[in-house]
């Protein structure tokens, strides 16, 4: 008898693990790049680094014509995105910074950092933000400013 109360009771634990896995519709993904560029200061090239820490949350839907059924079509939703690049130049503390970079998206993301003579442009589908050493960001479509939301700050060593 205590035998056969263990045993139901493992089951019944077992069970209702299965059945809150099945239920949990998220998943994420966080990564960290690292790059070394150089810009451009009164005729002498001055290396940083910038590093990128990612963060996706996925949400997961499904089409309410399939409720009851195994086999379910998943819906398309945006990706909420989160990066936090951090910008370290040791030989001008004064342009250390921290950008927090958030935006929705959809599908395959297509986020490229690039370095130019000022500092660096970052491209998320066609949508432009350029930081420039020592400035700051920089938009050059006001449209593209809608899609980023951006917080900037100083960073403490």
């Amino acid at each position: 008898m205590k035998n056969s109360i263990l045993i139901a009771s493992m089951i019944w634990l077992l069970a209702m693990t299965q059945v809150q896995a099945q239920n949990v519709q998220t998943g994420t993904l966080n990564s960290t790049t690292t790059s070394t560029f150089n810009y451009m200061k009164e005729g002498v090239k001055m290396p940083y680094c910038v590093k990128v820490q990612e963060s996706r949350n996925y949400n997961t839907k499904f089409d309410i014509a399939d409720i009851g059924k195994i086999v379910k079509d998943r819906i398309s939703t945006p990706v909420k995105v989160s990066k936090l690049i951090t910008v370290t130049n040791n030989s001008n503390p004064q342009d250390n910074r921290t950008i927090a970079l958030k935006y929705d998206k959809q599908g395959a993301d297509t986020f490229k950092l690039v370095s130019n003579e000022k500092g660096f442009t970052i491209n998320v589908d066609n949508r432009i933000m350029e930081y420039i050493m020592g400035k700051g960001i920089y938009f050059a479509n006001i449209a593209d400013r809608d899609f980023f939301m951006v917080d900037e700050f100083d960073s403490i060593e």
